[in-house]
């Protein structure tokens, strides 16, 4: 299988969950992606405990590790399935270890519900991040011009834009709602949230 093709199949399955979401999902993948933007809406998703929303998350983090990885192997040409399985790996050890970093604070510091709600919308941006940008991965991948670089730009821009408003949600749900100390907000979004953005920046420009 050459490369092209594999990439033709991870844009196929991501252009199918993205329709699924849509299909079926998208009452609860509003109040999910409109969380972003008020608080309301991620507060009226977390009392949605169930099957359903359950396999909604299911399906927006598939998304996202998908569309991360199309975006990383135009950034790192991937030349051939090992180095494509190898980006899908590192996303999900990256995922898997800041999980397990926002627990493990949680219990040294008897913040369990801090610990879950940090986690919640530290992924929720990602996944709106991901569902965004599906139009722009297929094209960076099929367009019939090379324009990689241009919309290479554009994912970065709007990352940079999610990464401001997470930063500003996140100092404001942190100061207001529980309390914490601005130094430990700022410390925890430098080393988990803004640092791998960072080390893609060389990619970017490349």
């Amino acid at each position: 299988m050459s490369l092209q093709d594999i990439f033709f199949v991870l844009i196929l399955f991501s252009c199918l969950l993205v329709s699924i979401i849509k299909g079926f999902y998208w009452k609860h993948a509003k109040l999910l992606y409109m969380g972003v933007i008020a608080h309301r809406y991620s507060n009226q998703y977390l009392r949605e405990e169930n099957a359903f929303v359950h396999r909604l998350n299911l399906i927006t983090f598939l998304l996202m590790i998908i569309n991360f990885s199309l975006v990383l192997a135009k950034i790192y040409p991937a030349f051939g399935l090992n180095k494509v399985i190898m980006i899908l790996a590192i996303l999900l050890i990256y995922y898997s270890v800041k999980k397990i970093i926002v627990v493990f604070l949680g219990k040294i510091f008897k913040q369990n519900d801090l610990a879950k709600l940090t986690m919640f919308f530290s992924i929720l941006f990602d996944k709106t991040l991901a569902f965004i940008i599906t139009p722009l991965v297929v094209i960076s991948h099929f367009f019939v011009f090379e324009i990689t670089h241009i919309i290479l730009i554009l994912i970065l821009i709007i990352t940079i834009l999610f990464l401001l408003l997470k930063t500003f949600w996140f100092f404001k749900i942190g100061r207001s709602s529980f309390g914490i100390s601005n130094f430990y907000i700022f410390l925890y979004l430098c080393i988990v949230e803004i640092s791998p953005i960072l080390l893609l920046k060389k990619g970017f420009f490349n």
